[in-house]
C-alpha cells in the first residue's frame, strides 16, 4: 500500500520508511528543502512542504492508504495542536484509512506538568476525536542513543557509557528498527484501531547494556549516570536550552515515575502484533562500534 510518513528523513522516520520500503509498500514523506539536510533514501518520494501547510500534507497523502504521525523534535504546545489539525485535516480530505501516532516516548494517562510530555498528551486527544481510525504505539527509551555518533567516541575512548539513568534499574528499551517492525505490523492490523500499545518491553539496566557492548567490542567497560541536571547543561549547545531542558525533563519523569515505565503491558501487544522484540546481544552486534 502507499504509506505517508513524517520525517522519513530522520532516525525513527527513516528506518519507519526503510522497514515499510522493505515490504514492498510506497512511502512518501514531506521535506521543507529537498535540496537541504539530509537526503530521503532511494524509493521516496518526497513532498516539498512542511507540517504547517494542510495543502502539502494532502498532497503527500494522496492515495494514501496509512500515515505514520511521529511529531518532531519540537517543543511548542501551539505548533504540535495546529501541526497535527493540520495533519487530521489532510488525512481527513484524501480519505485515509489508518493512522498509526508514534507517541516517540512514553504516553501519560495525563498532564504531567512537563512539555514534552504534555504535548504528546494533546496531540493523543486531538486524535481521539478526530474520527479518524488510529492506532497509537507507545515506545519508551531508544537503545540507540547509547550508539550516537558523538557516543561512540566517548565509548572507545573513554571506556565509558553515560547516560542519565541509575545503572541498576531496569527500565524498557527499544531499538529504531524494533520501532520499525511494529509500525508495519501495526499498519496490516486495521482492526487495532482504537488501541494505545505500549512497544518495545526489553527490560534492561544500564549495566546490563554496558556488559553487552563491552562483549560485543571486547573492551572493558563502565557505565557512568550523568545526572539529569549535568546532562541538561551538555545538550545545551547542540539542542538549544528549551529543548535541552525538555528533552532531560524526559529522564526527570523517568526517575520520578520508574514503575509507571516498567508497569506496561508489553507482552499482551507483542502477542497481537506478533513481534519478538530484538535481543541486546543482537542490538549490540548490529551497530557499527568503529570510528570510521
Amino acid at each position: 500500500m502507499k504509506v505517508f510518513v513524517t520525517g522519513a528523513t530522520g532516525f525513527q522516520g527513516g528506518n519507519i520508511a526503510a522497514a515499510l520500503l522493505k515490504e514492498n509498500h510506497q512511502v512518501t514523506t514531506l521535506k521543507r528543502d529537498p535540496n537541504i539536510g539530509i537526503p530521503a533514501m532511494k524509493g521516496i518520494e518526497v513532498i516539498k512542504g512542511g507540517l504547517e501547510h494542510q495543502e502539502s500534507l494532502a498532497k503527500a497523502m494522496k492515495g494514501a492508504q496509512a500515515a505514520v504521525y511521529s511529531f518532531p523534535l519540537i517543543f511548542d504546545m501551539g505548533l504540535a495542536q495546529s501541526y497535527t489539525k493540520n495533519f487530521i485535516a489532510a488525512a481527513k480530505q484524501e480519505n485515509v484509512e489508518l493512522i498509526i501516532f508514534n507517541t516517540t516516548f512514553h504516553l501519560s494517562k495525563e498532564e504531567t506538568g512537563f512539555l514534552a510530555l504534555d504535548m504528546k498528551v494533546a496531540i493523543k486527544k486531538l486524535l481521539d476525536t478526530s474520527g479518524l481510525k488510529v492506532i497509537t504505539l507507545a515506545p519508551n527509551i531508544y537503545i540507540d542513543n547509547i550508539a550516537a555518533p558523538w557516543s561512540i567516541p566517548v565509548i572507545l575512548e573513554h571506556k565509558i557509557i553515560a547516560y542519565p539513568i541509575a545503572p541498576n534499574k531496569k527500565l524498557p528499551w527499544i531499538s529504531h528498527s524494533d520501532l520499525a517492525k511494529y509500525v508495519v505490523k501495526a499498519i496490516s492490523k486495521p482492526e487495532l484501531a482504537g488501541q494505545t500499545l505500549p512497544i518495545g518491553g526489553n527490560l534492561l539496566s544500564g549495566n546490563e547494556i554496558t556488559a553487552a557492548i563491552a562483549a560485543e567490542i571486547g573492551l572493558d567497560l563502565n557505565f557512568a549516570l550523568v545526572p539529569v541536571d549535568e546532562f541538561e547543561q551538555q545538550l545545551t549547545p547542540g539542542f538549544g536550552q528549551l529543548a535541552a531542558k525538555e528533552i532531560s525533563n524526559l529522564y526527570r519523569f523517568v526517575e520520578q515515575n520508574h514503575n509507571e515505565f516498567v508497569d506496561k503491558d508489553f507482552d499482551k501487544t507483542n502477542q497481537l502484533l506478533e513481534i519478538q522484540p530484538q535481543s541486546l546481544n543482537d542490538w549490540a552486534h548490529s551497530i557499527n562500534w568503529s570510528l570510521s
